[in-house]
């Protein structure tokens, strides 16, 4: 197809050349027979003129590709304008929306700000209330907290419910209390909370089957909560099932190997039964409880008691002295201490005695302490008093290998020998005279 034009041009110059030779042949055109130059000269000139004809057509389809050529030239121009306002068009577009994304995002960040405030507010605002000691006035702070605050996204308003039932259950307003504790159950599937206030209501009541039922539901929707089975073997402790209690507490342990508080009751459930080797079970249980928390003080109170059946006092009061010292803060027995020392320096020997005693109660070991005490009760001449707790200055001080006390605990009962000493000569030369 490529050269179909240049063959149809030859093929086209042969007819010319055989139509001419046939003409003069058949005689039509009445001239005379051509030389064989002249027939080559008609031949070249017939080739010349087909050559211009198809020049002038070769020319002329130049002229329409070129036309074509700047026709698809316009197009694409316009096509590339077109792209071109799309283009703009499209990022406009794409402005606006990134406008509207920020401008959303912006919304949305200061709409949870919002919330995340008015969440901390909610809780602290809790919080507040359930700081006030008077259960009335926290039932007026609740009800008016429900009614004035709005149903904010991420708030547990169930609480707020259970909260206010505690108040009316401290007010001996059972049926006010068991109806804010259903409400929130309404209001919070998700959680056990409900569920434990609940349960805790009819313990209260000493309906203990209804708390069992309650907690049991309450499992269903967390089967692992160690609260909820400790409640159901205490409830089942309250109603002398103690082998069901004993596992239930087994089952939260196995949740949580470290609630104290489960060892703590296996120890009561234990001293309850008195069952073979009860002693040697509640304290070997309260021990674990000790070890998970040291100053849970029920857990060593019962020990002590145990201790005491045991008749071992020491030990029992070496037991309480560790809970005792953990009450208050070092510092705070030390300012006492210190406060002492300047009442004894002064001459107010009450005061100092008070506060020595005071610091005695909460650090018995405290050698700078019973130091003070011993010069007190010397300077009350309160002569045994003195006397003992100067010797046990000095044991305690041997124990600590502490002997910045030494001189004074020596000198009070050198002092107290010689008052002695003097107190058996008079009453011999009493006799004499006699």
């Amino acid at each position: 197809m490529k050269y179909l034009k240049y063959f149809l041009l030859i093929i086209l110059q042969f007819a010319i050349v055989e139509l001419v030779i046939w003409v003069h042949t058949n005689g039509i055109w009445h001239i005379e027979e051509l030389a064989p130059s002249d027939a080559i000269s008609l031949w070249g000139t017939v080739t010349t003129i087909v050559f211009l004809v198809f020049s002038v057509l070769a020319l002329w389809n130049i002229d329409q590709k070129i036309q074509e050529l700047n026709e698809i030239k316009r197009s694409i121009g316009e096509k590339f304008n077109n792209i071109e306002t799309t283009n703009r068009e499209v990022m406009l577009e794409a402005d606006k929306a990134q406008r509207e994304i920020v401008k959303k995002a912006e919304e949305q960040i200061k709409r949870i700000l919002d919330k995340s405030t008015y969440r901390q507010n909610f809780y602290d605002t809790l919080t507040r209330i359930a700081n006030i000691p008077d259960f009335g006035r926290q039932v007026q702070e609740y009800t008016h907290f429900l009614r004035t605050s709005g149903d904010v996204e991420g708030v547990n308003y169930a609480y707020v419910y259970i909260c206010r039932g505690d108040a009316y259950l401290m007010l001996s307003r059972a049926d006010k209390a068991l109806s804010d504790y259903e409400t929130a159950a309404k209001l919070d599937t998700k959680t056990v909370a409900p569920f434990l206030a609940l349960g805790h209501y009819y313990v209260t009541q000493e309906d203990f089957k209804k708390s069992i039922e309650i907690y049991e539901e309450g499992l269903k929707i967390d089967p692992q909560d160690d609260n909820l089975l400790m409640n159901i073997a205490n409830s089942y402790s309250a109603m002398g099932e103690y082998a069901k209690a004993d596992e239930y507490y087994d089952k939260a342990l196995t949740f949580n190997p470290d609630l104290a508080m489960a060892y703590y009751n296996k120890a009561k459930l234990a001293i309850e039964k008195k069952d073979d080797l009860w002693k040697e079970k509640s304290m070997t249980y309260l021990n674990h409880c000790i070890k998970i928390m040291p100053y849970f003080y029920e857990s060593n109170i019962n020990k002590a008691s145990l201790l005491r059946e045991d008749n071992k006092n020491e030990e029992a009061a070496e037991v309480l002295t560790k809970v005792i010292e953990a009450t208050f803060r070092p510092e705070f027995i030390m300012a006492v201490l210190q406060r002492g020392i300047a009442y004894r320096i002064v001459g107010k020997m009450p005061q100092a005695l008070n506060d020595f005693n005071t610091v005695l109660l909460y650090q018995p070991h405290n050698v700078q302490n019973l130091s003070n005490l011993a010069q007190t009760y010397y300077a009350m001449r309160f002569f045994n008093e003195a006397s003992h707790f100067a010797a046990l200055g000095l044991k305690e001080a041997e124990i600590q290998n502490r002997h910045d006390c030494d001189a004074e605990f020596s000198e009070v009962i050198n002092r107290i020998n010689a008052v002695s000493r003097t107190f058996v000569h008079l009453n011999e030369n009493g006799q004499k005279d006699k």
